[in-house]
């Protein structure tokens, strides 16, 4: 019976400080708008690398195997010799359609593009395809136009990088690779790792670069997913070609953990350095508004009420103030960011090529789970910020409180 009452008076407490926040609407305010600013960007930040981490997650199929150079995490650090074509058609496990074994070599080179709502240059990938790329990659299509025609400098365009860059239409001739290429046509490719790029033949590109003796990786379909061992051991056997493989899932987890690791480490700094001002923000007006009350925190000591109800009416306070702020927060980011395109592509035409980081489009993926998180946090601000001011009103004596009033 006790505790119930303890409780009671706490709740009473919290709430008619809570009815006192309007009396003092600039402090609240300015309080609830530091928790909404951090939370918000936490949401932000978490939403930008969940989308990015989500542009890698349609094509990754475990049946289907990248061949890269020995030490290379990405295919743009790679170059894998024509040799190791021949030696990856005879490892074990390989899939075959009509007798062709389902081996796709590619190349990479680059586009120079520019934006199209904004002045800025950028490159993407331009990637050489062997014909049996097409049978790999179930979710190829074309949109408008037609495919390349190899033999010809004529390239395809992902759907995301039309729409996102001007003089990239049906007809439209670009310069790339020392070469004048002929847009033929927009792909879709199931996701936006793909969609984010432009698509020659193999041939083609390789006459543009010079560069006939190797390539930038194989993509190899298998039999099974538990054909992957074994093909992955003979390829790693032969001393002759320095290549390994790993599977298409792992190798887009590895290019999607890299960014997204960046992305949460430098929002976090960020995110961390304004949690900082908030806390003391709350801290000082918490503190004015303990200030304000000292009268009924006396009037409750007196009649012996013990310093643990006055403790935590104030830390319930500042939880709300906490939780006001990340719902805010994060609402406003869900309603503002959610679904919005964005990319990774360099600006003023600079492009990380040597990088293992890709250069694709993606969508901020507000979901649940990040709100939660970013309320949580607020949260947790909240009773930071709230804890000394809730010890300095428990503590505080009688006489203390009573004075001035």
């Amino acid at each position: 019976m006790r505790l119930v009452n303890a409780l009671r008076t706490v709740l009473r407490l919290t709430l008619s400080a809570v009815c006192e926040w309007p009396a003092r609407s600039i402090d609240t305010s300015v309080t609830v708008l530091g928790f909404a600013t951090v939370a918000g960007i936490l949401t932000a930040v978490l939403a930008m690398a969940a989308g990015f981490r989500h542009s890698f997650d349609v094509p990754a199929q475990d049946t289907t195997a990248i061949v890269l150079s020995q030490g290379s995490e990405s295919e743009w650090a790679s170059s894998v010799p024509t040799g190791a074509a021949a030696d990856a058609i005879q490892a074990p496990g390989v899939a075959r359609a009509n007798g062709v074994p389902l081996v796709a070599p590619n190349l990479l080179g680059s586009l120079p593009v520019q934006y199209a709502q904004r002045n800025l240059a950028a490159r993407i990938t331009l990637r050489g395809v062997a014909a049996t790329m097409f049978t790999l990659d179930k979710g190829l299509r074309i949109v408008r136009g037609r495919w390349f025609r190899p033999g010809l400098d004529e390239i395809v365009v992902g759907a995301a990088a039309e729409s996102n860059f001007r003089d990239l239409g049906l007809g439209e001739r670009v310069f790339a690779e020392g070469r004048v290429w002929t847009v033929a046509g927009v792909f879709s490719a199931g996701s936006q790792f793909f969609s984010s790029e432009a698509w020659t033949s193999l041939g083609s590109l390789q006459g543009a670069e010079k560069r006939r003796d190797a390539y930038s990786s194989l993509y190899v379909e298998l039999t099974s997913r538990g054909a992957f061992d074994a093909f992955a051991r003979a390829l790693d056997r032969d001393p002759q070609f320095a290549v390994s493989a790993m599977r298409e899932s792992a190798y887009n987890a590895l290019q999607a953990s890299g960014m997204s690791k960046l992305i949460t480490r430098v929002g976090g700094f960020f995110t961390v350095m304004m949690a900082a001002a908030a806390i003391f923000g709350a801290m000082s007006t918490l503190l004015v508004m303990v200030e304000s009350r000292r009268f009924e925190v006396a009037m409750l000591r007196a009649l012996g009420y013990p310093h643990g109800i006055v403790f935590a009416a104030t830390l319930l306070e500042a939880l709300l103030l906490g939780m006001a702020g990340g719902v805010a927060g994060a609402a406003v980011v869900y309603l503002s960011l959610n679904g919005y395109a964005a990319s990774t592509l360099g600006m003023g035409g600079q492009l990380a090529v040597g990088t293992s980081t890709p250069q694709v489009f993606f969508h901020f993926l507000v979901s649940g789970r990040i709100m939660g998180e970013a309320v949580l946090w607020a949260i947790g601000m909240g009773l930071i910020g709230g804890l000394y001011p809730a010890l300095r009103a428990a503590r505080m004596p009688i006489a203390v409180a009573l004075r001035d009033i």
